[in-house]
């Protein structure tokens, strides 16, 4: 995924209150499901990587237009709420392609979706970190509370929320990247009076905690029958962190489940998204 990539043209769906963008095209159907506090609007520069794909994003509840929708939270609604999309939008044979939060997610859509998948693409997530002895629910639930929160206010300028966002960090090694992270942030947080996070941040901070410790999610990948390709960034933030899904979290994986693939590239949490590698899994 370059930065250069044409923008495309988009449709927007209404499914059961949740707001749908498709880029739309022949080939390989695509589905993709953001981050934490993402929604639709950071798929954009992948659906330019592969011009040809019919690719779709989602605004899953408490983010983007689902800010204010109503019902419970957590991963497995959410992957209820993607399966319904798939049935009402009759899409089939999907590459379901998941970020941070999303690759947790996708596991569950598999299993609520009865056959609509193709495959998986799992960036940077997907397999539990193994965090150390005092990281439990109570100090996740403080950390992303903290961190959503001081976001969640307006910015004059998109820098601004970038800035805020410590942006510049995470594209230390990728600076050509920065016009595309920012035309991001602001699709993402424009408002009529400035920027700021379209999100919920008490039903993040929620879906935080059920990624790393909910029931569901382990499970779920460990009961994949669908092939899996896993990209993993070689640092967490900046070139001097640690991975964020280390290479014995990745063992202790592998060996309950065949199926999966799985690839360290160069980058961290952010940019690995903009890997070819990435756009390649998803066309073969």
């Amino acid at each position: 995924m370059t930065a250069a990539a044409p923008a495309r043209q988009v449709v927007t769906h209404e499914v059961d209150g949740l707001t749908v963008t498709e880029w739309p095209g022949e080939g390989a159907v695509v589905f993709c499901l953001s981050g934490l506090g993402s929604h639709a609007p950071t798929w954009a520069p992948f659906a330019a990587s592969v011009p040809g794909a019919r690719v779709f994003g989602i605004d899953l509840r408490g983010r983007g237009a689902g800010m204010g929708l109503a019902g419970p939270t957590g991963l497995r609604q959410h992957a209820k709420d993607v399966a319904a999309v798939l049935e009402q939008l009759d899409l089939r044979d999907v590459v379901l392609v998941g970020h941070s939060m999303g690759a947790y997610l996708a596991p569950l859509v598999a299993q609520e979706s009865h056959g609509r998948l193709k495959k998986l693409v799992l960036v940077d997530g997907g397999i539990r970190p193994r965090f150390p002895f005092f990281m439990r629910p109570a100090l996740v639930r403080l950390m992303f509370n903290k961190q959503l929160s001081a976001a969640d206010v307006t910015f004059p300028t998109v820098e601004a929320l970038a800035e805020k966002a410590r942006v510049g960090k995470m594209l230390a090694d990728r600076p050509d990247l920065t016009p595309t992270l920012l035309e991001i942030l602001a699709e993402e947080s424009r408002r009529l009076d400035g920027f700021r996070p379209k999100l919920d941040v008490d039903r993040c901070v929620a879906d935080a905690v059920d990624c790393f410790f909910g029931p569901d999610n382990a499970p779920a990948l460990a009961a994949l029958d669908l092939p899996t390709e896993v990209f993993l960034a070689e640092h967490a933030k900046g070139t001097s962190d640690k991975p964020f899904i280390s290479d014995k979290a990745v063992e202790a994986e592998v060996g309950k489940q065949p199926l999966l693939s799985v690839t360290r590239l160069p980058g961290n949490h952010v940019t690995v998204l903009f890997a070819p590698e990435v756009a390649a899994a998803v066309l073969t």
